[in-house]
């Protein structure tokens, strides 16, 4: 079973995060100093020594999870929903921070507000996510988990050209390349559902049900993969990717498209829990 019991020490997990989402983009001034402003606040940085695009204040404010108590979704409190969850389709669950209020008024600004600054942050963020997922898997009896490729959860066709873009799928992409890893449109929407941050966990359940299937190219190609894999007794392995996990429901409903279809593992990996 995967999970982590302690908190990292401060000092080693800041200059470890640092390295992972140190940005390279600076200005320099007439003293030869590097600056440039805040993507979030405004403020001036020094683009030398702080991360993820932001200046110190903002970055302290992020509410990264470190510990997580549930070893299924990576949820940091008690978990009533996995519990609950009759058949889980999808392995495990991590994500890079907690929903709270700061993090909600930044994923607005990106979603409804245009604020494409915002995406570099995000997917940086979510290299937290990826790493903690990865170094709890040998906890769980994987050594060498290969992932194969990231994937993504699909919008409704009306939501899609009202915003102009699927959040999860830029996300995706840009984290794709910070990965090395392909990214591969996998499920589309079979109908329309409402928001789901309005609806009860039992609305959620009944919503999504078989609200998602397997695209016909990507069963054909993650076959040919399954098949190339066969010979050394290793199944495909799928990050799928959404910006908040909120009952897990969306995931799941996805994964069951999935692994209905093919002998895949399927992680998620989200912005926000």
């Amino acid at each position: 079973m995967i999970g982590l019991s302690n908190h990292k020490p401060p000092a080693e997990w800041w200059s470890r995060v640092k390295r992972w989402f140190q940005l390279p983009e600076a200005e320099v001034n007439t003293h030869g100093r590097e600056w440039t402003n805040c993507i979030c606040c405004g403020g001036r940085r020094n683009s030398a020594k702080e991360s993820l695009g932001l200046c110190m204040t903002c970055f302290n404010a992020i509410p990264w999870i470190m510990a997580v108590r549930c070893p299924v979704c990576g949820r940091p409190d008690e978990c009533p929903d996995c519990v609950r969850r009759t058949s889980c389709f999808f392995r495990y669950s991590r994500s890079a921070v907690r929903y709270n209020s700061l993090m909600k008024e930044w994923l607005a600004s990106y979603k409804y507000r245009g604020n494409e600054r915002l995406l570099p942050l995000f997917s940086g963020m979510l290299v937290h996510a990826y790493h903690q997922l990865v170094k709890e898997l040998p906890a769980a009896g994987q050594d060498s988990p290969g992932f194969h490729c990231i994937s993504y959860v699909p919008m409704n066709t009306s939501r899609l050209e009202e915003r102009g873009f699927n959040q999860a799928e830029a996300m995706a992409a840009m984290l794709g390349k910070r990965l090395s890893l392909p990214v591969i449109p996998l499920l589309q929407r079979t109908r329309h559902t409402a928001k789901q941050s309005f609806k009860s966990r039992g609305e959620r359940l009944n919503d999504l049900q078989g609200a998602f299937k397997l695209l016909e190219e990507a069963e054909e190609s993650l076959t040919r993969k399954q098949e190339e894999l066969a010979c050394q007794g290793r199944p495909v392995r799928i990050f799928l990717l959404d910006d908040v996990y909120t009952t897990g429901s969306t995931l799941n409903q996805c994964a069951r498209a999935i692994t209905q279809s093919l002998p895949a593992e399927v992680y998620g990996l989200m912005w926000a829990r």
